[in-house]
C-alpha cells in the first residue's frame, strides 16, 4: 500500500508567477452561463472551467474557424483588388 503524503513540508512552487499570468476580459452573459453549467457537473467554478477549457485547447493545437479574415488573407485579397483597380476611393 501507498504511503500517505503530508503536506506540512510542502514549499510554495517559486516559479509560479512567471509560469502563468492573471489576465482580465470582457465575457457575454451567454458565455458565463454555459461555463457555470459546465462547472456544476464537476463540482467547479466557471473560472476554473474556463482555464481548463483555454488548457486543452491550447494543448491540443485546435485552431477555430471564426468566419473572419485572417490579416494575411485581407492583405492578398487588398493587394489583389488593387491590381484589378476594384477598391473604393478613400475620402
Amino acid at each position: 500500500m501507498r504511503k500517505e503524503l503530508g503536506t506540512s513540508d510542502w514549499i510554495p512552487n517559486p516559479y509560479f508567477e512567471s509560469l502563468s499570468k492573471e489576465i482580465s476580459f470582457r465575457l457575454d452573459f451567454g458565455s458565463i452561463e454555459y461555463f457555470e453549467q459546465l462547472g456544476k457537473i464537476y463540482g467547479l467554478p466557471a473560472e476554473e472551467m474556463m482555464y481548463m477549457y483555454l488548457r486543452h485547447i491550447a494543448d491540443s493545437g485546435y485552431k477555430a474557424n471564426l468566419g473572419i479574415s485572417t490579416l494575411k488573407e485581407r492583405a492578398v485579397l487588398k493587394e489583389k483588388w488593387e491590381k484589378e483597380g476594384k477598391l473604393p476611393r478613400e475620402a
